[in-house]
This record gives structure tokens, C-alpha cells and sequence, in this order.
């Protein structure tokens, strides 16, 4: 694995030549420091005066002082145990009482950048930082969808996150009464869905389709009534998922061919998601969810609650799941409804052999 990578409880390896979420813009004011762990790395993240954002490592090189009990002062940061002052790149500015500065005494620096009203941290080789390969988020800033932000911490590896994005069948049962609307016909209708898997260059994407989809109290629809159902989601490297879901009116697909009829939804969903392992069996799970088009955005409230209890319901069996295999050393078996795992699997292997891919084969929304 070397330098390259991070390896979790369960033997996941997440890249650390890759942009992880830190966090979300509103999570760092002006002015404030805040204490972050990634990939095992204690971290000071800032925003100084000027509004500018930077990653430190958390440790003042004199008496390793956390920095992130400092404060934000001149672009940079003042440890809070003896005054010593770092530039935002790192640089010793400033030690009380003393003139002459040692070149050694320096911060680690890890860039840093804002973008889709999220903060993002290359953990990696920092020549290897191209903004460029940020994920192609959209946030809940976005005037095109009515979505809440939010972030749960979980007890458990990042991969366990992972694996749950990545198959989605376990809405049938683990979120029957949220997502399933407490309905057997509609779960099992979702379980029904033509379902095709394909690799991306840094991910894989899955599209499900189903022609005539049991009521569902929770779609967004008039209880009572069908849809055909339209979905699509990422999940990319290093743990973004961005989910797209349209509801037809029934007998909009054609059963032998269903393609999107983006021009036909009745209603459109959207969300994007970031899993940042902290430490090798705690994680970060961001959303920004409720994301109903713009023209729906009265229903933003009923969306974001719904999802805030799905969420925590996959809170709930995966901290069981993880308590479960620290108990009985046991491993995982795949079945073939882990097909995007397994491809996912096969393309980050690739990724951490070959460095971070140039092209994405991706579509916001």
C-alpha cells in the first residue's frame, strides 16, 4: 500500500491523492479555526480575514500544541500555547520574544479549496493536487434544487459506508418505512427494477428503471398513484455518491427499451453525498439531500427530513454491522447484488496503481 493510501478497519483502501469533504462552507466562518481528523491526519482548518480557506496539520512544531485551539490572525494562525504565528502556507512568521526565526520551523500544509459550497483537502502529494479532479458536486447552494445540508458520524470504517451506497437493494428493507413509504408492493417493486451497472473512469454508475412502480407514500406523488421510475447515481472516487431520480406518469417508458424522459418527470430528486473516513474504523458522512427541482421547492422540507431518518436508519445497522464484525472476526461473503461493488473495487485498484484519473465520465445532473 506504501505512502499512497489509507487502509480502514476492514481493509479498505482509500487514495490519499484525492479531494476528500472537510466539511461544509457554513461549518468554517470567517475568522474561525476548526479541528478536523482525515485519513488518520489531525487538522486545523481555517478561514482567515480575508475569506480564503487552508489546512494545517494540527500540531504547532514547537510543543505540538493543537493549532486548531489557536487563532486566526494576518491570513494565518496563532498557537494558542506560546504565540508562535504561521502564514497560511506553513511559514513561521511571528515568535514572541525572539528575532530570529529557524528555516525548520514550519507547518505541513495540505491544499485546500471551496467549491460546490463545500471545502475540499487533498490529503496527498500536494504537486498532485488539480482542482481540476474535485467531484463534481453540486451542493446545496445551488439555485437549480431545493436541498438541506447535513453530516453524520458514524462508529464504523468508511468501506461499510461505502459498500451501502454502492447497492441500493437494501432500501427494500432497511429503509421500507422511509424510502419503501412502509409499502411490500412498493419494496419489492424497487427490488423488481431493471438495473445496469457500468464502470467509469474513477467510479461506476448504476441506472434502475421500473415501468409502473407501486404507490408509495413518500415518492412526493398524491397517494394512491403509480409512476414509472427513472434512477441514476455515481459513486466515484474517493466516496461520492450523486443520486438522480425521476417519477413518470405510468406508461411514459417503453418496458423493452426505458431511457430517461427528463422532459415527462412529474418529479425530479437529486442529492449528492461525500464519505470521508477520519480515523480507521470512524467516518464522516456528508449530504445534502430534500433535492427536489426548484419548482418544488415547497416539498425541500418533507425530502430532507425523509432523508435525515433514512440516513440515520443506515446509521443504525451499520454501526450493528461493524460491532458484529469486531465481535466475530468475520469476513464478507459477496452475492450478485454486489456487483457495483466489486466493480467499484476493481476500478480503485487502478486508481491507487496508476494515480488520479484525468477524464470523468460523469454528468452532474
Amino acid at each position: 500500500m506504501g505512502d499512497n493510501a489509507f487502509l480502514d478497519a476492514v481493509g479498505g483502501q482509500h487514495p490519499r491523492n484525492a479531494w476528500y469533504m472537510a466539511g461544509w462552507d457554513k461549518d468554517v466562518p470567517e475568522g474561525e479555526v476548526i479541528a478536523c481528523t482525515m485519513l488518520g491526519q489531525p487538522l486545523a482548518i481555517a478561514r482567515g480575514d480575508g475569506g480564503a480557506v487552508f489546512a494545517m496539520e494540527d500540531r504547532c512544531p514547537h510543543r505540538a500544541a493543537p493549532l486548531s485551539l489557536g487563532k486566526c490572525e494576518g491570513g494565518g494562525l496563532r498557537c494558542w500555547y506560546h504565540g508562535v504565528r504561521f502564514a497560511a502556507d506553513g511559514t513561521c512568521v511571528e515568535i514572541p520574544g525572539q528575532d530570529t526565526i529557524p528555516p525548520a520551523l514550519k507547518v505541513r500544509t495540505f491544499p485546500a479549496v471551496e467549491r460546490h459550497a463545500a471545502i475540499w483537502v487533498w490529503m496527498g502529494d500536494p504537486d498532485l493536487a488539480d482542482d481540476t479532479l474535485i467531484p463534481p458536486f453540486v451542493g446545496y447552494r445551488s439555485p437549480e434544487w431545493a436541498m438541506t445540508p447535513g453530516r453524520l458520524d458514524y462508529q464504523a470504517p468508511a468501506r461499510l459506508i461505502h459498500d451501502n451506497l454502492l447497492d441500493l437493494s437494501h432500501i427494500a428493507y432497511v429503509h421500507h418505512e422511509t424510502f419503501g413509504g412502509g409499502s411490500d408492493a412498493s419494496t419489492q417493486g424497487w427490488l423488481a427494477t431493471n438495473v445496469t451497472t457500468t464502470s467509469l473512469a474513477d467510479g461506476v454508475a448504476v441506472e434502475r428503471a421500473n415501468c409502473g412502480m407501486p404507490p408509495n407514500r413518500n415518492s412526493g406523488l398524491q397517494d394512491g398513484e403509480s409512476a414509472d421510475l427513472w434512477s441514476r447515481y455515481s459513486f466515484t472516487i474517493p466516496g461520492i455518491f450523486i443520486l438522480n431520480t425521476d417519477r413518470y406518469p405510468p406508461n411514459t417508458m417503453d418496458p423493452d427499451d426505458m431511457q430517461r424522459c427528463p422532459e415527462k418527470s412529474l418529479l425530479t430528486t437529486f442529492t449528492c453525498q461525500a464519505v470521508t473516513p477520519l480515523t480507521a474504523d470512524t467516518t464522516c458522512y456528508f449530504f445534502a439531500f430534500g433535492g427536489p427541482s426548484a419548482t418544488h421547492a415547497h416539498m425541500q422540507d418533507f425530502f430532507a427530513d425523509l432523508g435525515v431518518r433514512a440516513f440515520n436508519e443506515d446509521k443504525v445497522m451499520i454501526e450493528a454491522q461493524w460491532k458484529i464484525m469486531q465481535a466475530t472476526h468475520s469476513r464478507i461473503m459477496p452475492l450478485a447484488m454486489d456487483q457495483a461493488v466489486l466493480k467499484y473495487e476493481a476500478v480503485l485498484k487502478r486508481y491507487l496503481a496508476n494515480g488520479p484519473a484525468r477524464t470523468r465520465q460523469e454528468e452532474n445532473a
